[in-house]
């Protein structure tokens, strides 16, 4: 919303019953709820207040207006009913559209009986003379005008009356509102918009929330923009510009900040990150990674990592991705397996699409095997409309996908939209819909965050702020959450000394075998978070030359809800007489049959074995004490036998390679439970020459 002094302009406004239409907006002012500019000074006074917009304006007029989504290009009207209290009364009251700062479309009348419509477009031959109507109520009476585009036609109404039908006006801007004249007071109500489009929202869904200011503790009177939110919601980053506190000043610049939470409702007071982190210029934190210790930044061609070490924070790592972005602005997230930045950009040409680029699209960059970033892809035309994207947000499930558009039906100029992805490519995604009137509203609703367990979203707002712009956030209704997740965390420890160990942390699909997710832990604390969606049997297991890893399993085949789950991951030193369990190695029940499942897990030992070529290893093999014990032995000895051919028939010595079954008789824990029986069924190795 804006405000603007005026000397000689108009205003439209409409609402119809046409059966095509559908109702937008509807504001009766009972709350200052779409953010209309209110001021009080000794020359103007411009207040919510009693269920009406009170307008005291001075010489030369005033106008304020809102940004809402209208297709021009469709039926659409507006109305508004204004009651003038004194001043004036040969001077226009009404409605103002399209306007862009500069050209408009009006629609006035005066309390003495006069009309006038004024289009910027002179080539039109519209009259802007003062027209005389005999219908129009004195002061202190209401009088309603409406604007109806209908066809090929625009018409306007009067109290109910059509006093004029013209040709389509042209629209120059989004900007629509209310205009006075000069030296008069008057009263806004009832405005209303409507237009033959249908916003696409879930079906059956309450979409009522209740937004909440993180207070003065989060935000500042400066301009807070950008909210990255922690996968466990417990660490808040966002941007701060022009701030007396920023590394630059208040001259130049942004600087990236921080609060935390404990409880998840009371916010520390936030803190700037300081170098080198931020510098004096501009730092356009554009993404945090799941594990919370990876940063992505972007300049105007490219994006950069940072990372958490022993220090501090690393420099910039620069990615290899750049490309020539025609647009001012540049927005990306990192998804959360860490292996696609989705972002939006102009780009002049992309073959992967078409020829031509008029607009910003989301675009991504594919990690590749070999470590290096592909060029960007266009997401496609099932996710990118004929107008600008900004600030896509992939959350932790992987394929919900929330995004700002001004190119499909909303209630502002850019709202804040979701689609799923339909499968394991990038370019299939269902059908937008829009979050609902309350997360947007009829201005500007973009750069959305939530963390993994969806119950809250976090997003910038202009509206009802303690400063300039304010990090606001809201209980999302569980039709707008992704899909649930599960989010494990722990340290990465030293099996044999506890000590943390930095360490990479990867994730597997036991069922293709695939690696399908990578992380990290803090260098300091040994802590990492990975978020592991449903549908999925997994592996992980953190990673660092000079240790054998413990790998670890979760079968998420039937998740229902969002669950947080502990588990410290260890790391053995390759030293004689280490042992290590192979957690993740499966056989058929009953049988020494590997399954495929096994194979991530062998592989990596396999690995292993070659990059160290001295080694030799035992294998062990153990079941539970049902059943008779001779036959478990037998068992045992077969399994162990199906580990050493799998580790023989991948270039492994078999000499270097000796093993065991012990059946049930080395049980770990006693074998009164299923899950303590399922601990004792298990294949293990020890170095026995390094």
């Amino acid at each position: 919303m804006k405000k603007f002094l005026i000397g000689f302009f108009s205003v439209l406004i409409t609402h119809v019953s046409h059966a095509q239409l559908h109702q937008l907006l509807h504001d009766d002012f009972s709350a200052n709820n779409y953010g209309w500019y209110e001021t009080q000074t000794d020359k103007v006074t411009l207040q919510v207040r009693d269920g009406k917009y009170y307008f005291n304006v001075p010489d030369g007029g005033w106008m304020s207006y809102l940004t809402p989504y209208i297709d021009p290009t469709k039926d659409f009207s507006l109305e508004a009913t204004f009651t003038q209290l004194d001043g004036k009364i040969d001077n226009g009251i009404g409605l103002i559209w399209g306007y862009n700062d500069k050209d408009l479309n009006s629609f006035t009348f005066t309390t003495n009986g006069y009309c006038r419509i004024i289009c910027a477009d002179k080539t039109l031959g519209i009259s802007e003379e003062w027209r005389k109507a005999d219908n129009i109520n004195p002061l202190w009476k209401d009088n309603k005008i409406k604007i109806e585009q209908r066809g090929t036609s625009t018409y306007f109404y009067l109290n109910g009356k059509e006093i004029l039908k013209t040709k389509i006006l042209p629209w120059y801007g989004k900007q629509v509102g209310f205009v006075g004249y000069t030296q008069m007071r008057f009263l806004a109500d009832d405005f209303i918009i409507s237009n033959a489009v249908k916003i696409n929202l879930p079906e059956n869904a309450n979409l009522n929330v209740q937004k909440e200011n993180l207070s003065f503790y989060v935000n500042s009177p400066y301009d807070e923009v950008g909210p990255k939110i922690s996968s466990d919601g417990k660490t808040l980053y966002f941007g701060r510009k022009k701030s007396l506190d920023n590394l630059g000043g208040i001259e130049d610049g942004e600087d990236v900040w921080m609060s935390n939470t404990v409880d998840g409702k009371n916010w520390q007071r936030s803190v700037n990150l300081g170098a080198p982190v931020n510098t004096t210029g501009v730092n356009n934190l554009a993404s945090v990674s799941t594990d919370n210790n990876t940063f992505l930044f972007h300049a105007s061609d490219g994006f950069s990592f940072m990372h958490r070490t022993l220090g501090g924070w690393s420099a910039l790592e620069d990615q290899g991705i750049h490309f020539k972005n025609e647009a001012d602005f540049l927005e990306g997230c990192l998804s959360p397996d860490g292996k696609v930045i989705l972002f939006t950009a102009k780009l002049k040409k992309n073959v992967n699409y078409r020829e031509s680029i008029k607009e910003r699209d989301i675009y991504l960059c594919i990690k590749q095997n070999n470590g290096k970033w592909s060029e960007p892809i266009n997401a496609g035309s099932s996710l990118n409309s004929s107008g600008d994207e900004y600030s896509p947000f992939l959350s932790a499930d992987g394929r919900t996908l929330y995004f700002a558009t001004d190119g499909r039906a909303g209630y502002g100029g850019v709202d804040v939209f979701m689609s799923k992805r339909l499968n394991d490519s990038w370019t299939q995604w269902s059908e937008p819909v829009n979050l609902g009137l309350g997360i947007n509203s009829v201005g500007f609703d973009a750069y959305y965050t939530l963390p993994a367990s969806g119950e809250y979203g976090y997003m910038v707002s202009n509206i009802k702020t303690l400063g300039l712009t304010d990090i606001i956030r809201f209980k999302l209704p569980k039709v707008l959450r992704p899909d649930p997740v599960v989010l494990v965390s722990g340290k990465v420890l030293n099996a044999k000394t506890k000590a943390v160990v930095s360490a990479a942390i990867t994730f597997d699909d036991l069922t293709t075998g695939k690696d399908i997710g990578e992380a990290r832990s803090d260098p300091q604390s040994g802590d990492y978070k990975i978020a592991l969606p449903s549908g999925k049997n997994y592996g992980f297991h953190a990673y660092v030359s000079g240790y054998f890893s413990v790998n670890e399993n979760l079968e998420l085949t039937d998740l229902k809800e969002y669950t947080e789950l502990k588990k410290d991951l260890f790391l053995v030193p390759i030293e004689i007489g280490e042992s290590i369990q192979l957690k993740n190695v499966f056989f058929v029940q009953s049988k020494p049959q590997l399954k495929s499942e096994s194979y991530p897990e062998l592989d990596r030992l396999t690995e292993i074995l070659k990059s160290n070529p001295t080694i030799e290893i035992e294998l062990s093999g153990h079941t539970d004490n049902r059943g008779d014990a001779a036959a478990n032995l037998a068992l045992s000895s077969q399994r162990v036998e199906a580990v050493k051919s799998y580790l023989t028939s991948k270039g492994i010595d078999i000499k270097r390679i000796t093993g065991k079954g012990y059946g049930g008789t080395m049980p770990v824990v006693p074998n009164d439970t299923d899950t303590n029986r399922q601990l004792n069924r298990r294949v293990e190795f020890k170095i026995i020459k390094k």
